[in-house]
C-alpha cells in the first residue's frame, strides 16, 4: 500500500487503509494495514486481532497517541484519534458487522475483552496539530 500510495489494496471489496502511528512505548513510527469503516464522524477502525484473547498492539498506541497520519485511497492524511464507547460505540458496531459480519463471531468467541473501535477524524489540513 505505501510503495503505491495506496492505489494497490491488501483487498479490492474491504476497505483498507494504512495507519501510521507512533508506539505507546518505542515512540517508532508503525505502519498497519487495516480495515475501516466510512461513518459520518470519519473513519472507524476495529481492534479485534481476529478474535484473539489480546488486543492488537496498534489499539494501545491509538490511545497514547491523539494524532495519526493515514494512507487511504492513494492520499496521506492527518487524522484526530477517539475510542468509541456507549451509543456510538453501538452505532459504529452496527456499521462495522455491516461491511465485515465476522466482527460477531470473534466477539461472541471472546469472554475476556470486549473489541475496541476507534474514530479517525480527519484533520483539516490548515489545523496545526501537536
Amino acid at each position: 500500500m505505501r510503495w503505491s500510495g495506496g492505489r494497490i489494496r491488501l483487498s479490492f471489496v474491504i476497505p483498507m487503509l494504512l495507519l501510521e502511528v507512533h508506539g505507546a512505548r518505542s515512540h517508532a513510527l508503525r505502519r498497519v494495514p487495516l480495515l475501516y469503516v466510512d461513518s459520518k464522524d470519519g473513519l472507524i477502525v476495529v481492534g479485534s486481532n481476529g478474535g484473539s484473547d489480546r488486543e492488537p498492539a496498534w489499539c494501545n498506541n491509538l490511545r497514547a497517541n491523539r494524532w495519526v497520519t493515514c494512507l487511504v485511497g492513494g492520499r496521506r492524511d492527518r487524522y484526530e484519534v477517539t475510542e468509541l464507547t456507549g451509543s456510538l460505540y453501538a452505532e459504529g458496531w452496527r456499521r462495522a458487522v455491516a461491511v465485515y459480519p465476522n466482527y460477531t463471531v470473534y466477539q461472541q468467541r471472546l469472554a475476556s475483552r470486549t473489541i475496541p473501535l476507534f474514530c479517525l477524524h480527519k484533520v483539516p489540513v490548515s489545523h496545526n496539530a501537536e
